[in-house]
């Protein structure tokens, strides 16, 4: 009688094993995908707002060295800056087509571009403009650069 509680024991405990490897996502045969396994986390609405927070503040500091922009210029860009990104935001959920939605981000971009170079002087909205031009440049020379350096690697 001992042996056969024994053996009982012992049958239980490796079922209990077995059981709990193949539901708990723990299963061993060759191929096999864990059960529980989750894709890419979305983000949550209050990382977006703080991830484009941290993009604007970045944009606004390198606009306030260069501009040379006083706090008052510099809180009216930033809250303009802010309203222009939410815009975009609301453009981007609505169901209109890509056409639509571009023609509607540029008018939202060239409002944005009138409203900031309104708070601007003279001296500041020619250094603005230098900005602007110079930035399709440093991407250009970025992609050069990217292109240069996958041509060279492949020859290797």
């Amino acid at each position: 009688m001992k042996y056969l509680k024994t053996l009982i024991i012992l049958f239980l405990l490796a079922s209990a094993n077995t059981f709990g490897q193949y539901y708990n996502g723990l299963d061993r045969r060759i191929g096999a995908t864990p059960t529980n396994q989750q894709g890419p986390k979305q983000p949550t609405p209050k990382e977006i707002e703080d991830s484009r927070n941290q993009q604007i503040e970045k944009q606004m500091l390198r606009l306030k060295e260069d501009l040379k922009l006083d706090d008052l210029q510099y809180i009216a860009i930033k809250n303009e800056i802010l309203k222009s990104y939410k815009e975009v935001d609301i453009l981007l959920k609505k169901e209109f087509s890509d056409e639509d939605k571009n023609n509607q981000m540029k008018a939202i971009q060239e409002n944005t571009e009138k409203t900031v170079l309104s708070y601007l002087n003279a001296d500041q909205k020619e250094k603005y403009m230098a900005l602007k031009t110079e930035k399709p440049k440093k991407k250009d020379d970025k992609k050069k650069k990217k292109e240069t350096e996958k041509a060279t690697e492949s020859n290797n």
